[in-house]
């Protein structure tokens, strides 16, 4: 008889245990459903505190891992965002998804090698993803490697058209390879797009500026600095040229707001110099040739070579 009782007790101790498993994968399969949708809301204080229970539960867990090394990223916790990514990668390394995280968790820490690696990965893993391969195409990019860039951007704008950052990116591509009329193209399918940074503009401003699309260049700057009105690289570009086209005056009045944003960088002195000679305000000219000459001679020399070129030009023009 005591026999027989010893052997009942077993079973109902494993369905006690089976009973106890269960209601543990119940409340980390809640826990989990929960965190996606604290994600989705962008409530990540609260989706860490739920993935963290989470994780209680199961250490292990790659979702978890993942997830939450995915919001420790969105709030700028980049150093934790990439432990928890390392150990979901440890657990599972063949993902698409683990491995495009991790690189990005590169690019942000300015390892250019280690995040080629993993957006490599990203792709051979789902080399259908847009954003995997936009991904890989702007890290080579950001290295210089525009031949290694372009196939990828080009791969990512086909499989999801119309993005104004991919479309930006090919644009760049071309740009540093100097083939100027496809950086124009895709400069501008990119604002047509919708992208709207200061930046594309700017770049765009470059472009039309060596193609001697003077109104077009003076458009675009004009409309990058109604977006950031303090773009250094943007005033000064827009001041030289004003230069170009002979408009000394507007010329001043750029460089006199690039040196409020900027009075320690040369070039600006240099350009507000060269348009106060050629306006004919020859006392604030000198005044500025005698302060960079006491700087550095070639500053100096770097100004009036400037003025001559431009009078020079214009005297072309005149002819013409």
């Amino acid at each position: 008889m005591n026999n027989m009782r010893n052997f009942i007790k077993y079973p109902i101790i494993f369905l006690l245990l089976a009973a106890s498993v269960l209601a543990q994968s119940d409340d980390l399969k809640d826990l989990l459903d929960r965190a996606g949708r604290q994600m989705y809301a962008k409530k990540y204080e609260a989706a860490i505190l739920t993935l963290q229970n989470a994780l209680k539960i199961d250490p292990n867990n790659f979702e978890a891992l993942q997830n939450i090394g995915t919001v420790h990223s969105a709030v700028g916790n980049l150093k934790q965002a990439r432990t928890f990514f390392e150990k979901a990668y440890a657990i599972d390394p063949s993902g698409a998804e683990i491995n495009n995280n991790l690189g990005v968790s590169y690019s942000t820490a300015g390892n250019r090698d280690k995040a080629i690696e993993f957006f490599q990965k990203a792709v051979k893993a789902d080399s259908g993803s847009a954003i995997f391969n936009a991904n890989l195409g702007m890290e080579f990019l950001k290295i210089g490697r525009t031949v290694g860039a372009l196939p990828y951007l080009h791969k990512a704008n086909f499989i999801r058209p119309k993005q104004p950052e991919i479309l930006f990116s090919i644009g760049n591509s071309y740009a540093a390879s100097s083939r100027i009329d496809s950086a124009e193209f895709y400069y501008e399918r990119s604002a047509e797009a919708g992208g709207a940074g200061a930046e594309l503009y700017y770049f765009l401003g470059r472009i039309k500026d060596k193609l001697k699309k003077f109104k077009d260049a003076e458009a675009s700057y004009k409309a990058a600095l109604k977006i950031q009105a303090d773009y250094p690289d943007c005033i000064r570009s827009l001041g030289i040229l004003y230069i170009v086209e002979g408009r000394y005056t507007e010329a001043a009045v750029q460089f006199e707001n690039a040196l409020a944003t900027d009075s320690s960088f040369s070039g600006n002195w240099i350009g507000l110099g060269t348009a106060y000679a050629l306006e004919g305000r020859t006392k604030k000219a000198d005044s500025i040739f005698n302060g960079l000459y006491a700087a550095d001679t070639s500053l100096a020399f770097q100004m009036m070579r400037m003025i001559r070129e431009e009078r020079s030009r214009q005297k072309e023009k005149a002819k013409d």
